[in-house]
């Protein structure tokens, strides 16, 4: 579940990255009460389903049939800095997986981040969402060459490389965070931890990656939830 926009009383459209049929949007039928209201939080930001559906490609909601929670979080719901960096992290994935279409490495990628998330202890995880969005641009093909990369280049987020030679636009980051990111780029996550960032390079780098995409991918738009991630973690 990436995301879910409330359509009426009775309905909203739930927006689902399958690993069959990448991303697909559902009519979900909301329930009011009885034993069936539980259901209605399934609706929650990157919740992992299980589900049956007819896929019909000449419609455009699909229903769903036979619906659970694949695997519930332990910690993202119950601790207030996963909490927001998930509500961060819907929004990103709402226009980083939009008309995706199959892609079950990307899937798979996803699914093992979040329940690595899940699982992260404090201390471990502020770099997350980060190292995140750089994975998810790997799998969708626009992230760049970490290969390119030599101490003291920066990355042009116009042209998507790194370079040694500052671009004479100003889209680019200079070359202690691109040092940095490059950190980010080359571990797993059990290593994100030992990129040596501030909250404001945080925070920096996010505003770099928010405009690394929107220059890379359509109609990608300036992410609101970056200024309640700065809010939070100070």
């Amino acid at each position: 579940m990436i995301g879910a926009v409330r359509h009426n009383d009775r309905t909203s459209v739930a927006h689902i990255f399958t690993s069959a049929h990448g991303m697909v949007p559902f009519i979900w039928f909301m329930s009011k009460s009885g034993k069936n209201a539980s259901r209605n939080t399934l609706l929650q930001s990157l919740t992992q389903l299980e589900f049956q559906a007819e896929y019909i490609p000449t419609e455009s909601l699909q229903h769903i049939k036979e619906i659970k929670n694949l695997a519930p979080y332990r910690d993202i719901p119950r601790n207030p800095h996963k909490s927001a960096i998930a509500l961060f992290l819907s929004e990103f994935l709402t226009y980083a997986l939009k008309g995706e279409q199959n892609n079950p490495p990307l899937f798979r990628y996803l699914t093992e981040s979040l329940n690595w998330f899940d699982n992260a202890p404090n201390g471990s995880y502020a770099n997350f969402h980060i190292a995140f969005m750089i994975g998810t641009a790997t799998y969708t093909g626009v992230c760049p060459n970490a290969d390119d990369y030599h101490p003291g280049y920066v990355l042009d987020l116009r042209e998507g490389c790194f370079c040694s030679l500052e671009p004479k636009h100003t889209e680019w980051i200079d070359p202690q965070l691109s040092y940095k990111l490059h950190m980010l780029m080359t571990c797993s996550f059990d290593g994100i931890k030992d990129a040596p960032l501030t909250s404001q390079e945080r925070v920096m780098l996010l505003n770099a990656l928010n405009n690394w995409f929107r220059l890379h991918v359509p109609a990608f738009p300036v992410l609101k939830s970056i200024e309640v991630l700065e809010t939070v973690f100070g």
